[in-house]
């Protein structure tokens, strides 16, 4: 691709055995976006899925034109390396990080944007999350539904971070990517948001301006009770550092 037809913008999903409905819904909501395609990749890095996973993914990836980096690997979850390989192959000016559940409304993209033109590439883009309900049915959704699940949802109870965290290029890869001391679920993104802020990057949150929607489904945050101890020591002990990953990043296990 030459830097004429690179995209101003790169979506990078961390995932693993997530071939589903919700990530369909996450896809078609990129794709009813107010922005041309050729302004934004999708890049869906698929850290350790089951074959069979895959090649659903595959499926699901051809439909929505996003591509895929596969990283075969038993190692356990780690979003982090799997958002750092994905940084390590965008073309864009731009990247930003999200998850494989999330619905975006028609001008999420473009105010990420509007935000970055208007600090002069100054600026961490945030975006609080609403969760759907548990209760509501999981089904195919399209831009139609797209005010009655809004009416539907209620902000998080905390500000929820992960979701949307968008900054330059440049950024990411000065400050080595994310943290991939972080295991399991983790807190790769409050790690990395204060990072931002101490590299001097401005948060900026744009849920008055637009919408990020959470699709419900079970959890198993909470499995590994041990890991989530070490994950808060790894982030008081190392929070104030910004350039992490001193050896190596986004490299496949």
């Amino acid at each position: 691709m030459s830097i004429s037809q690179a995209p101003r913008l790169s979506i990078v999903v961390p995932l693993r055995n997530r071939a589903n409905r919700r990530l369909a819904n996450t896809l078609r909501s990129l794709r009813w976006q107010a922005l041309a395609d050729s302004t934004f990749e999708i890049i869906l890095s698929d850290f350790g899925s089951k074959q069979s996973e895959h090649e659903t993914l595959e499926a699901i990836a051809r439909e929505y034109g996003a591509q895929i980096i596969r990283t075969p690997t038993q190692e356990v979850w780690n979003r982090s390396r799997a958002l750092n390989i994905g940084i390590r192959r965008a073309k864009g000016h731009y990247v930003l990080c999200t998850d494989a559940d999330m619905i975006f409304a028609p001008n999420f993209l473009s105010t990420l944007l509007e935000v970055q033109r208007h600090t002069l590439d100054k600026a961490f883009v945030l975006c609080r999350a609403r969760d759907l309900p548990e209760d509501l049915a999981e089904k195919d959704w399209h831009i139609g539904d797209l005010e009655d699940l809004i009416a539907a949802s209620s902000y998080r109870a905390r500000l929820g971070t992960g979701a949307c965290q968008m900054a330059t290029r440049t950024y990411f890869e000065k400050v080595r990517g994310y943290d991939e001391g972080y295991t399991h679920w983790g807190l790769e993104d409050t790690d990395m948001t204060h990072r931002a802020q101490r590299s001097g990057l401005s948060h900026c949150w744009v849920e008055k301006e637009t919408a990020m929607l959470h699709q419900w489904h079970p959890s198993n945050r909470t499995r590994w009770p041990l890991r989530k101890t070490l994950n808060d020591i790894r982030f008081h002990l190392t929070k104030e550092r910004i350039v992490k990953n001193k050896k190596s990043w986004g490299l496949a296990p």
